[in-house]
């Protein structure tokens, strides 16, 4: 079993006698080799897949556990080559939103969550372009409040100290930049009802943590019904942020040169795979928007 923590580090001495789950959903893949799966997740865990033989890997994430299971069982010959690895989850065990782990097992995984889009099942018809949206929007929060909480655990006199002090408020940007997108699309698709439901929402009780930001998030919404609102196409949305983030790379470093350009551009990534990915479904509204 490891443990990815809020602030990206993985802790792979965690009990490795993880009980197997049971109630999983499989939400999606990535591809990795065995080797590399023990390189950054640490040993395999026997006896969690359903043939009893299969490695497979249970990765703690601040959005629930996510379990790696293999289709085929390795020889040791092809240790080093990449294949599918299917990832489930427990229902009980997710936040709203379902694919949450997502993000955060591409991360843990290939140092990235630029990929993450391309995890859902080609039969998984219930994915959804928004709920994939609310999951990078989840992941993102989180890291905002981790980066948030070791600031005063960061070393002064080291050089990329700057960065590292400003990437909590560039994490801020790009979550509220994409909650917007995300609250355009949502009242574009809302029924009268649903509408009149949420202009007269009331102010959530004021608390911590990623539930309440979400709820006053889309209370301090201005729903309108000018050009720039109401708008149903989301991949065109995300790709219009994707494109900003790219057209103001370098403008951007040069007003702020303690930007994480490494962030910057795995996000800019992140979006326009959002915006790419083809995903046929359901209609968003069967699914929570947070």
């Amino acid at each position: 079993m490891a443990v990815l923590n809020p602030d990206l580090s993985i802790d792979t001495s965690a009990d490795p006698h993880t009980p197997p789950a049971t109630g999983l959903i499989c939400l999606g893949y990535l591809t990795s080799s065995v080797h590399h799966l023990r390189d950054r997740l640490g040993p395999s865990q026997l006896g969690l897949a359903p043939d009893g033989v299969t490695e497979a890997w249970v990765l703690h994430t601040p959005a629930g556990a996510a379990h790696l299971w293999a289709g085929t069982t390795a020889v040791a010959e092809e240790l080093d080559v990449e294949r599918r690895w299917l990832i489930l989850a427990a229902t009980d065990d997710l936040l709203p939103g379902v694919y949450g782990v997502l993000p955060w097992g591409y991360k843990a995984v290939h140092g990235s969550t630029a990929a993450f889009p391309t995890a859902a099942l080609p039969h998984f018809t219930e994915a959804t372009l928004h709920g994939f949206g609310h999951a990078y929007l989840d992941y993102l929060y989180l890291r905002m409040d981790a980066e948030t909480g070791r600031r005063d655990q960061l070393d002064r006199t080291a050089p990329d100290f700057p960065t590292h002090l400003r990437r909590p408020r560039q994490i801020n940007t790009m979550l509220l930049q994409l909650a917007e997108v995300l609250h355009h699309y949502e009242w574009a698709h809302a029924s009268e009802a649903e509408r009149e439901a949420w202009a007269g929402m009331q102010r959530s009780t004021p608390s911590e943590g990623l539930r309440y930001w979400k709820a006053r998030n889309r209370w301090l919404y201005p729903p309108a019904t000018g050009p720039h609102h109401s708008d149903p196409d989301l991949p065109g949305m995300l790709r219009a942020l994707a494109d900003t983030a790219r057209d103001n790379r370098d403008s951007q470093l040069t007003v702020t040169p303690e930007t994480d350009l490494a962030l910057h551009d795995e996000h800019e990534q992140t979006l326009r795979a959002l915006a790419d990915v083809p995903i046929q479904g359901l209609d968003a509204l069967q699914f929570p928007r947070g």
